[in-house]
């Protein structure tokens, strides 16, 4: 017979494996992505003279499977947001993906259709939860700003925000301000 103690103890156990799996996909993610940079600015023949010694590095979210490094932080922000088992979470992700929209021309793509709609769930939960579980709109700025769509098969990408006409960036914001009264 299990009790309830033993109970808590495995899930903090499980929770703890999940979390150092997740960094350790994070940081080979990284470190993948690191050398690909460096082979591609070798490959390119840049030059890094006269430069910061920062590479320019754009982040993309991609489908599952092309974009490692994103994968893992959406991985590990699933750790910190509590993962799909939460309803509150559960239902971000949901009305984000069923309510926010880019528009190109006039055509509407729902982001549960791009499959964007979980990650930024927890890229927003883990965001606000830093922000002492308190919205802010520089935090849906921030993310959409940083959040590249790839365009043309890859050939260019634009920031998630470019493509949300405003009343979906509104709506946005809405269902963020709606999760916060929710969750206090």
């Amino acid at each position: 017979m299990r009790t309830a103690a033993s109970g808590r103890e495995t899930s903090v156990a499980t929770s703890l494996t999940r979390a150092r799996d997740a960094n350790a996909r994070q940081r080979a993610a990284f470190q993948r992505f690191k050398r690909d940079v460096v082979t591609s600015q070798e490959f390119s023949g840049r030059s890094s003279v006269g430069t910061t010694g920062r590479a320019s590095t754009t982040t993309r979210a991609a489908p599952k499977g092309t974009n490692t490094f994103i994968e893992s932080f959406f991985d590990l922000a699933d750790v910190v947001a509590g993962g799909r088992d939460n309803a509150g979470f559960s239902e971000l992700a949901t009305r984000i993906g069923d309510d926010v929209y880019i528009q190109v021309n006039a055509w509407r793509l729902y982001l549960k259709d791009m499959h964007f709609a979980d990650g930024l769930a927890k890229v927003f939960a883990v965001k606000i939860a830093d922000n002492g579980n308190k919205y802010d709109d520089k935090i849906v700025d921030e993310v959409l700003g940083v959040v590249r769509v790839p365009l043309g098969g890859g050939k260019s990408d634009s920031p998630l925000g470019d493509l949300c006409p405003s009343s979906s960036v509104n709506e946005l914001k809405n269902i963020l301000r709606d999760y916060v009264d929710d969750r206090l």
